[in-house]
């Protein structure tokens, strides 16, 4: 079974397309968020930290759901929402290993 970009797309959701597709425009940010908090830089030091904090929870939830959501369900299902969850995964370890480094500067030495 050959799947197509929109076939895909559809499996994701929209929803869940859109918090990833922001998930990952927020990743550059890290490399501004030590500006000062004037005009633009109070988005990049305070607003984005923060928002990505949420990010990460809101994913990781959103994984344990579907992972939740796939039990005693038929193949078909169980496909769709494991394609989900390692989505949502991805996109949280990339969070991870991105902004999580810009957090672990600010704990000190």
């Amino acid at each position: 079974m050959v799947l197509t970009m929109t076939d895909t797309l559809q499996r994701i959701g929209g929803m869940r397309l859109a918090l990833v597709l922001v998930a990952f425009a927020s990743l550059p940010m890290v490399f501004f968020a030590d500006m000062e908090p004037e005009g633009i830089g109070v988005m990049t030091a305070y607003v984005i930290p923060s928002v990505v904090v949420i990010f990460f929870f809101v994913l990781m939830l959103d994984a344990l759901m579907n992972r939740v959501f796939m039990i005693e369900q038929p193949h078909e299902v169980r496909s769709v929402r494991r394609t989900r969850m390692w989505l949502d995964l991805l996109t949280g370890g990339a969070i991870l290993l991105v902004w999580g480094t810009y957090f672990r500067t600010l704990l000190g030495p």
